[in-house]
């Protein structure tokens, strides 16, 4: 039985933070959480990276199961993303941001996280377990795996919130936490940022789950709570149900998104208070309408050249981010000639963005929100529809119905990279790098058949020691070495540790250096031979004297023929008196 999700999203900034670096996306197929950090610049830049650039994934099946490997593959792939937009601005250095997200392929859930966001897991029925199925990568989680603190310490260390794993940091490859899930219908979930775990226990978020199925009174229950007692950091939450994918209406779309095309709320445009790196550039817009209407004037027959080159600025955003960043940078008023251009890209691409994220239901909240709708981080959106397009080239998604086509701008930069990247290459090229490869393949067999024919080394053959050309190795059914010289050195005279090292092969340098092993072993052969030998001659001698060990006993009480035989020998006598003489000197 194939599944899906119900969801709600919600994301607050808190009551102690300026802006919210968390992200958050909830769809049928694919649910994530992205806690940004990196002070006052780069956490919303680093969590909407995450979250826009795994959207792509929220389909339905993938070809013959490898859900797994695209869901990892793409949170690999949004690291390098952060760490070249790092690379490109001064002021994004050290940005990184947690990552906890659930893919659902045919009946599973593939689950993949880093960092300290969490995961639970209530499974259906009054008695149904509840679980954090994620594990914190904190440094305190270490000390409280290895039994160097207790969960009460754990509770109120002082290092409490410091991860040991994120994306970013210029890691190129971090280390994810991996798993393939089953999943029953009924079964709820709730994805959340640790600023819903810093001041809600494991207790009241398992209550809350357990209350209702109400996935929105979940979300906002939660939310509602960790704001009630402070909340000192911004709180995502993603509450999901598991259901049978037939329930789902038949003709529900399954395309990229379905943001709302209304203009933002005044609400979230009141409560974002955005870092220098977020900012808007003055003549941005400040809603999505604004935006399309941009793309609307650019649509006549007179403007579709300027408006083709702006796409390929898209296709190209690492060649302009450095002058979105920040309105007031110097590569801003250095570009100052072409800043109309700029403002053209930020505009465009949100718009493009958001009309790629168009089509299937979903939740979008927090700083990935914010970055689709208005254009707000500019270098995320520009980055991410670059990755999106190359995306659609490469992931054999499969889809029930059909697959949603993607717009005629991105559709038409896609066939260009493609025919771009079709063309053959010239003939001498081919031959140049066919010649190179056979060169290095046999450059490197001729190397390993040198270093089989110089090696040697001491081994076990037929119960005897034996001298072998070659590596103790094999290639299938091919032996990589043969015996060169039989000795007549038993194995079973030589000790058990020597034996072992005999069958695991002793190494030698060269043919003179295993004639000296060999020698070293013949030499402790003869000594247990000859141990063997004494032992034996040994026993042999206690077994013939025992027969006549009566004689002297007999002779020490008979005496010698013809003696007094009640007369103590002379020496016995001797010590016997002297301790009366000595005696009696003293009572003299």
């Amino acid at each position: 039985m194939k599944i899906a999700f119900r969801f709600e999203a919600r994301s607050d900034t808190g009551l102690k933070r300026s802006k919210n670096d968390d992200s958050g996306y909830g769809g049928r197929f694919l649910a994530v959480v992205a806690d940004g950090m990196g002070g006052h610049v780069g956490g919303d830049v680093a969590s909407a990276t995450t979250v826009l650039n795994l959207t792509p994934l929220d389909h339905p099946d993938f070809e013959d199961g490898t859900g797994s490997v695209y869901l990892a593959d793409e949170i690999q792939s949004a690291n390098l993303i952060i760490n070249e937009l790092a690379a490109n601005d001064p002021q994004l250095a050290g940005m990184g941001t947690t990552c906890t997200a659930l893919l659902i392929d045919g009946d599973c859930i593939e689950f993949a996280h880093i960092g300290d966001s969490r995961a639970y897991r209530l499974r259906p029925g009054a008695d149904g377990e509840f679980e954090q199925i994620s594990t914190d990568h904190t440094f305190v989680q270490r000390l409280l795996n290895e039994g160097r603190i207790t969960p009460q310490e754990a509770e109120n260390h002082p290092h409490k919130n410091v991860i040991m794993r994120v994306l970013g940091d210029v890691d190129a490859s971090p280390e994810l936490e991996l798993k393939t899930l089953d999943a029953v219908p009924g079964e709820r979930w709730v994805l959340s940022s640790d600023g819903l775990d810093a001041v809600v226990s494991l207790a009241e978020i398992e209550q809350v789950m357990r209350s209702t199925d109400d996935l929105s009174e979940i979300a906002d229950t939660l939310v509602a709570m960790t704001l009630e007692r402070g909340a000192p950091d911004n709180v995502t939450v993603v509450s999901l149900q598991v259901i049978d994918r037939e329930v789902l209406p038949v003709d529900e779309p399954v395309g990229p998104s379905s943001l709302p095309e209304s203009a933002l709320p005044d609400s979230i445009v009141a409560e974002q208070e955005v870092s220098t790196n977020t900012q808007k550039l003055p003549e941005v817009a400040a809603t999505a309408e604004a935006a399309e209407a941009f793309l609307g004037a650019h649509h006549d027959e007179d403007s579709e050249e300027h408006h083709r080159r702006s796409l390929r600025r898209f296709r190209r955003a690492r060649d302009f981010s450095g002058t979105l960043l920040h309105s007031g940078s110097g590569a801003v008023r250095h570009h100052i000639g072409t800043y109309d251009n700029a403002v053209d890209a930020a505009l465009t691409n949100a718009a493009i963005l958001r009309s790629e994220l168009g089509s299937r239901p979903h939740q979008l909240v927090g700083a990935a929100s914010v970055a689709t709708e208005t254009g707000m981080i500019p270098a995320v959106t520009s980055r991410t529809l670059e990755h999106r397009a190359t995306v659609a080239q490469r992931v054999p998604l499969k889809v029930e119905s059909d697959e949603a086509a993607l717009p005629a701008e991105l559709e038409e930069l896609i066939a260009e990279d493609t025919e771009e990247r079709s063309r053959p290459r010239s003939w001498p090229i081919r031959l140049f790098i066919t010649l190179l490869v056979a060169a290095v393949l046999t450059l490197a067999a001729w190397t390993g058949l040198r270093y089989v024919e110089r090696s040697y080394y001491v081994g076990e053959s037929d119960g005897t020691v034996a001298v072998y050309n070659g590596i103790p190795h094999a290639l299938g059914p091919i032996r990589l070495s043969h015996v060169v010289e039989n000795t007549d050195i038993p194995t079973s005279e030589l000790s058990d540790h020597t034996r072992s090292l005999l069958r695991n092969a002793i190494t030698a340098k060269d043919l003179d250096d295993a004639h000296q092993i060999v020698s070293r072993l013949k030499t402790q052969a003869d000594q247990t031979r000859e141990k063997a030998e004494q032992a034996a001659a040994s026993a042999s001698a206690s077994a013939s004297a025992s027969p006549s060990s009566a004689a002297p006993s007999e002779a020490l009480s008979s005496g010698a023929p013809g003696s007094d035989s009640t007369s103590p020998a002379p020496e016995l006598a001797t010590v016997s008196s002297a301790p009366a003489a000595e005696g009696g000197e003293n009572n003299g």
